[in-house]
């Protein structure tokens, strides 16, 4: 006869494998459907944020939040009536923390939130995104439909009778009312329907995508921003393109521009910058190596994933994978673009974010062109070149 002691470690390990090949096996798609199940319980419509869609539907972090305590109620529910919720023994749970991490690698979960966020206007959406559901977290929201029959629902335009199925921008789901004589449960169907169709509110990204955009040298079609090449140079000239549409394609799809254009060109542009900055900018640009001294005026995270130095010449700037943000002309309007959708979104849906959102920008860009040609007529000073 087996040890006890020893029969419960294997007990144990026998659980911890069960738990651990559950959840290694469990999908992306699993996830989804378990977030759009928690949304619908919170009458939230399901197409949400690019932000919560991501972080919501991802185990490693859905199951982090409840180990913490911190998972919102109606999403636990819904991951506990799908079979995908944290076991109260244990071992099973620990297997089953084990297998997510496992099955994060495997289904590159961690890798998909670092793809959401590795460009400047990616970034920029996600933040807009975030500001948008908690200031305005109406344009995510669903209207109580007053119908709880199928018949009713196919009256009220919700329903395709043919199918059964809902019409767009419509979830449901069962809702148990009461009991029967014998016990057996009564269910009703609820409706809901969105309140802003999810177009119109991923409108709201442009105010803050023109922002950044326009400050990272995108948005010019025939060539590069002062001072930088077109992605397509032109033999005659490098700051002009030789190929408009390619010029467009490269920037918007690839989000590419050009490199800085050597020094004999780029003073004839720019006379406010001394040889001297433009080397020390260069070096910058190339230079990765760690630095967390903001002493010096340049800080350099791991890699130079991102940098910020004082003194570009753009002005301070914040570097972001390579791309330029200056402070005064990329920064503050993207911020000021946020802010302001935000604030009109809360007070006027969509249309009074989208109004407000781009007023906010162009203020904010007129005032970084202001600061910047001020910086500039002051460099140049300085430098002893009259502008």
């Amino acid at each position: 006869m087996m040890n006890p002691r020893i029969q419960n470690i294997l007990d144990s390990l026998d659980r911890v494998k069960k738990g651990a090949t559950s959840a290694f096996g469990e999908g992306k798609e699993d996830h989804r459907a378990a977030l759009k199940r928690g949304l619908e319980a919170q009458g939230m419509e399901t197409d949400s944020t690019m932000w919560s869609q991501m972080t919501g539907s991802n185990a490693t972090i859905t199951r982090a939040r409840e180990l913490m305590g911190v998972a919102q109620p109606d999403q636990v529910a819904a991951r506990q009536a799908m079979g995908l919720g944290l076991s109260e023994d244990k071992a099973t749970r620990i297997g089953q923390v084990l297998g997510t991490l496992g099955s994060d690698v495997v289904q590159d979960r961690g890798r998909g939130i670092w793809w959401l966020l590795n460009a400047p206007q990616a970034t920029a959406n996600v933040l807009n995104d975030i500001a948008l559901k908690r200031h305005a977290p109406d344009l995510y929201s669903a209207e109580l439909q007053d119908v709880t029959s199928f018949k009713g629902a196919v009256r009220a335009g919700l329903v395709d009778q043919a199918t059964g199925l809902n019409k767009k921008g419509v979830s449901s789901r069962k809702q148990m009312t009461g009991k029967t004589q014998s016990g057996e449960p009564i269910f009703t169907t609820e409706y809901r329907k969105r309140k802003y169709e999810p177009g119109m509110v991923e409108s709201l990204a442009i105010p803050a995508g023109l922002a950044v955009n326009s400050s990272i040298g995108l948005l010019n079609p025939f060539g590069g921003q002062e001072g930088y090449k077109a992605v397509f140079e032109d033999e005659d000239d490098a700051s002009k393109t030789s190929n408009a549409i390619g010029e467009v394609a490269a920037k918007y799809i690839l989000g590419k521009t050009g490199n800085l254009l050597p020094w004999d060109e780029f003073k004839k542009v720019r006379p406010d910058v001394s040889k001297g900055e433009y080397m020390s900018y260069k070096a910058f640009k190339f230079d990765n190596d760690f630095d967390a001294n903001p002493m010096d005026g340049d800080l350099v995270a791991p890699a130079g994933i991102i940098k910020y130095t004082d003194e570009g010449i753009h002005g301070p700037e914040v570097q972001f994978l390579g791309r330029s943000l200056p402070i005064a002309t990329g920064i503050m309007p993207t911020a000021a673009a946020i802010a302001g959708t935000a604030y009109g979104a809360r007070r006027g849906g969509v249309r009074g974010g989208l109004t407000t959102g781009l007023l906010s920008t162009g203020a904010a860009m007129l005032t970084g062109s202001v600061i910047e040609n001020e910086r500039r007529k002051r460099n140049a000073a300085e430098n002893g070149i009259q502008l």
